[in-house]
């Protein structure tokens, strides 16, 4: 498992866990939504047609939009806004899977990994569009899972909570003070935990249809 991609890897998370993958792995190709627009398919298809295929597939690309479901048709931000979440998180998603299993299935061997959030499970207020293309991610990596298994292909999704880098420092400080107390642990997720968590699946080939929450006790 050495030629890794990583989608959403100029920024957030994905910057943070990249250095320890690359030291461990060697070969990380990281993308952001200026290399390739995982909303439109074309895009996605023609790159990983022009690809020589990867052996790890990372999908940390994610946007967040947050509106009361009411309030939606109130303003074009916040449709447009809405628009992008579901674009992002499950067109972007779709466009992924369906551009990279093709070559994983042929060569008998691959991992996928996607990202969903502990919103999945319990939606806060405002959070409606996001916790639910959350919990498709999910599901979607469950299917895709069983699907591909008896091709030697994985995929699991990472349930995140709350860590320290990425959309967390969006955050208010005082609202990020109440969400730290609603972690048991009371503190965030560091880098490092989350590199291990990545490390975990890519190294269990026996391991695939799993949603594994890293969120400190929530």
């Amino acid at each position: 498992m050495s030629k890794i991609i990583v989608f959403g890897g100029s920024g957030g998370l994905g910057k943070l866990v990249a250095p320890l993958l690359q030291e461990k792995y060697g070969n990380v190709l990281l993308l952001s939504s200026s290399d390739v627009d995982i909303t439109n398919a074309h895009d996605v298809s023609d790159f990983f047609d022009k690809a020589d295929g990867f052996d790890v597939v990372i999908n940390l690309s994610g946007f967040n939009y947050d509106s009361m479901l009411h309030k939606i048709f109130e303003k074009k931000d916040t449709i447009d806004g809405i628009n992008r979440v579901v674009d992002v998180n499950v067109r972007g998603t779709i466009n992924i899977l369906a551009g990279c299993l093709p070559a994983m299935r042929i060569k008998k061997e691959g991992r996928i990994i996607l990202f969903s959030s502990v919103v999945a499970d319990n939606p806060l207020f405002g959070t409606g569009v996001y916790s639910g293309v959350k919990a498709f991610i999910e599901h979607i990596s469950t299917a895709c899972a069983k699907e591909n298994a008896k091709h030697g292909v994985t995929c699991n999704a990472i349930q995140l909570g709350y860590f320290d880098g990425g959309m967390l420092h969006r955050i208010p400080s005082a609202v990020q003070g109440m969400i730290k107390e609603t972690v048991p642990m009371k503190r965030w997720g560091t880098i490092e935990e989350l590199f291990s968590t990545i490390n975990y699946i890519i190294d269990t080939p026996y391991l695939t249809g799993a949603v594994i929450p890293i969120n400190g006790g929530i």
